[in-house]
């Protein structure tokens, strides 16, 4: 069954009302209420397409969670790969609203489960992402089958969240590049001989 449009045009202005009130005064500030001030549309409606302000929020973090349709670019070399697709997630973190955003669903998904799976299945594609230009570059030969990607993959996402939301330190094309340099450093075998 289709869905009436002006249903879905409803959800649709609502969502980006409380993406902008999200963005604009923090995870606190958005309710029904805020929503119907700033889109017109009756608290009672909103209330039928989210019951209480914890679906509501999680509804926005979903939105803005959602992850651009993109295939990793996966041929070579493994540096080149690696610039690219974490080029995405710094530019993500620096200039979309999930850069504004992410702190407040990794808060929120220490008590609730919704916001706890927005996150986990925004990283579980991110990881998914970065896993296809490892696996490529195991398949060229560039790395070994050894190497530790799990611990890899973690390292590479990993790093500009802890820069940007923990640090507070800006994600810059320099710093890129040097977290590039060492996840690829990382990548490659340990010689026995010291001498190599």
């Amino acid at each position: 069954m289709v869905e009436d449009p002006r249903i879905t045009q409803t959800r649709e202005k609502a969502l980006a009302a409380s993406q902008e009130i999200l963005l604009e005064n923090g995870v606190l500030a958005l309710t029904h209420g805020a929503v119907s001030n700033a889109t017109g549309i009756s608290r009672s409606t909103l209330y039928r397409h989210w019951t209480d302000v914890k679906a509501l929020r999680d509804a926005t973090f979903r939105r803005i969670a959602t992850p651009q349709n993109i295939a990793p670019k996966t041929d070579g070399p493994l540096r080149a790969d690696l610039l690219w697709l974490l080029g995405i997630l710094v530019d993500a973190l620096n200039e979309t609203p999930w850069g504004s955003v992410a702190p407040q669903v990794i808060a929120a998904s220490t008590s609730d489960d919704e916001a706890k799976q927005v996150i986990t299945g925004f990283m579980t594609d991110r990881f998914s992402f970065v896993n296809a230009v490892f696996q490529a570059a195991v398949e060229r030969g560039e790395i070994g089958s050894s190497a530790p990607i799990n611990q890899l993959i973690e390292v590479a996402v990993s790093g500009p969240y802890f820069r940007k939301l923990v640090l507070h330190e800006p994600l810059t094309k320099s710093w890129l590049e040097q977290h590039v340099d060492l996840i690829c450093r990382m990548a490659l075998p340990v010689s026995n001989n010291p001498s190599e």
